[in-house]
């Protein structure tokens, strides 16, 4: 999550842009439309898409705003071959294009199946049974929710809690049973999604959010911040990983300035930041080349792809996506083509889809919509094929289901 409010502007002003998806490939790989859904009356829809299975079967939600006091915002969730199983509407007066934050598809209420769990413009987290809809859980929240709630153990009782924050500045951790385990304010907009780890190696979790002030926050599980660090910006992208093959876990936090800024877990330190350009995203960091360095993935707001050195911020390759956008969503990472390898998935503004081979920055496969596109991909093996499906919500609301299939082999 992690939007400046200049860009939110940006996308509420956008214009909406039709047209037929192209798929192009390289010497081995083509990305192929499976089926497309969906669809909203403004073309700035910025909210990601959420994918996974539930006894077997697929489950996709859809976040879809619209124009402020209209019809059409709504949660939307989809089976694998792109039909509705169901619809929460978003009332007309609280409907915006900020409608549905990022959903999630994780086993909260503790049934051993997941849900499909949203925020809103409702000023609500609601856990909902993703085959049927029905509300398995709700709870209030402060401000309209942008980001995408957290299912984690926030608190080391071996237990998940639902890790969720609003827009002004507000996180809490709560239990199944709506008890709030604890609630604080962080005064600062909050843009991008929490995260839960045990980032000192203590064997207890913290839970880290970046704030619109330039500041990341680390709390302990019985809510007391433990730490916090400035970075040169507003935090808008977040991703965490041991990136430096240390005792500790670091998070990553990228910028409206441009920065991605490596953290120590265990104190706050800020190891390196590397200044990318306007607008930095950054996506999970792994070791994409095989050689015992975990490289961190990230992109600038004008489609430029790099990957960087997790140990100290040095850029190892870029790759131009794109000759120029307004802003450039992080790179989604796994496995696409069934080798047993992570692939890079990375979306640009202007409408294009790349699988990108996370080694040398080698565009393997690519697939283009005259349409604009402000979300990063979902990828998520809803199938059972041993490959993930690429999902990717355009500005205009559509979602679109691509399989990344050989060039020798037919589309489905």
């Amino acid at each position: 999550m992690r939007r400046t409010l200049a860009l939110v502007a940006l996308l509420l002003l956008a214009g909406c842009l039709g047209g037929s998806g192209t798929p192009a490939g390289g010497d081995d790989l083509r990305l192929v439309e499976e089926w497309r859904a969906g669809n909203s009356s403004v073309a700035g829809n910025h909210h990601a898409v959420a994918a996974g299975t539930v006894d077997g079967e697929a489950v996709v939600a859809v976040p879809i705003g619209g124009r402020a006091g209209a019809d059409g915002c709504e949660l939307l969730v989809l089976d694998g071959d792109g039909n509705e199983r169901w619809s929460e509407p978003v009332p007309a007066d609280a409907c915006t294009i900020h409608a549905v934050a990022d959903p999630a598809v994780a086993d909260f209420v503790g049934d051993d199946a997941p849900e499909v769990i949203a925020a809103s413009t409702e000023r609500e987290a609601v856990a909902y049974d993703a085959l049927t809809g029905e509300a398995a859980f709700r709870y209030a929240l402060s401000n309209y929710g942008y980001t995408r709630p957290v299912v984690a153990d926030a608190t080391g009782d071996g237990a998940a809690e639902l890790v969720v924050t609003d827009v002004d500045g507000t996180i809490a951790v709560v239990r199944p049973d709506g008890e709030t385990v604890w609630r604080r304010p962080l005064d600062a907009y909050s843009w991008s999604a929490p995260s839960v780890a045990d980032y000192d190696a203590d064997g207890a979790p913290e839970t880290l959010v970046g704030l619109g002030n330039g500041t990341v926050v680390a709390f302990d599980r019985r809510g007391r911040v433990a730490w916090t660090a400035p970075v040169e910006g507003s935090v808008t992208w977040s991703a965490d990983g041991d990136v430096d093959d240390d005792a500790a876990r670091e998070f990553l936090a990228a910028t409206t300035d441009g920065v991605v800024a490596s953290i120590d877990g265990r104190n706050g330190t800020v190891e390196w930041t590397r200044p990318l350009g306007r607008l930095a995203a950054v996506g999970p960091p792994f070791d994409g080349d095989g050689d015992g360095v975990v490289e961190v993935y990230a992109t600038n707001a004008t489609g430029t792809l790099f990957a960087l050195d997790g140990r100290d911020g040095t850029v190892e390759w870029t790759r131009t996506l794109t000759n120029g956008t307004q802003m450039t969503p992080p790179p989604a990472a796994g496995d696409v083509d069934g080798d047993g390898n992570r692939d890079l998935v990375a979306v640009t503004n202007d409408g294009s889809v790349s699988v990108v081979d996370p080694a040398d920055g080698t565009v393997r496969a690519r697939y283009t919509r005259d349409a604009l596109v402000y979300a990063h991909a979902t990828l998520a093996d809803t199938d059972s094929d041993g490959r993930k499906e690429v999902y990717v919500l355009y500005g205009d609301g559509r979602v679109v289901a691509l399989t990344a299939q050989s060039s020798n082999s037919s589309s489905s």
